[in-house]
């Protein structure tokens, strides 16, 4: 019963999660300015069983012997690579003509944009370096919407089942 609790209360705090990153998007979109920005590298870490996710300079591909020698780890060890992902960094220019650099929340297992590759993201009028791609902010509201409604969706159906105490 105490789990079910737990998956109710941890539904529940997902769904507000979500409720927030929502009102923040809104906000963030009434005040927002869409500009075109240049990928000009890729933030890279490498995710690692056991020591956590490890920061690697900026740059392209890598491969794990690579990933783990910049890591300061030796090549061919018994480390198990969970991941190495990629972050593309946006530069561009806000209304005024100032210059901002743009790192994505989302990583991903290739650098992807491209390295040049123009992209489309918005920034905050009021704070030019407060930037968001589209895609990044969808991840953010409805992830933990979805798990949010499925929790509480798994734990009543629980407390249902079990006559609710």
């Amino acid at each position: 019963m105490t789990v079910t609790w737990g998956l109710l209360i941890m539904g529940v705090a997902l769904l507000l999660l979500g409720g927030y990153r929502w009102q923040h998007a809104q906000s963030f979109a009434r005040e927002s300015v869409q500009v075109t920005g240049e990928v000009i590298n890729h933030d890279r870490a490498l995710n690692v069983e056991g020591r956590g996710r490890i920061h690697l300079p900026k740059g392209g591909p890598l491969s794990e012997d690579e990933a783990l020698a910049m890591a300061g780890l030796p090549p061919g060890g018994r480390f198990n690579i969970e991941a190495i992902q990629y972050a593309p960094v946006v530069r561009y220019q806000d209304e005024r003509g100032g210059w901002h650099e743009y790192i994505s929340p989302l990583a991903v297992p290739s650098p992807t944009p491209a390295v040049g590759e123009n992209v489309v993201l918005t920034y905050r009028r009021s704070a030019p370096h407060e930037a968001s791609l589209p895609s990044a902010r969808g991840w953010l509201i409805g992830v933990p919407f979805a798990l949010g409604v499925a929790l509480c969706v798994v734990a009543l159906r629980l407390l249902l089942r079990s006559g609710g105490g």
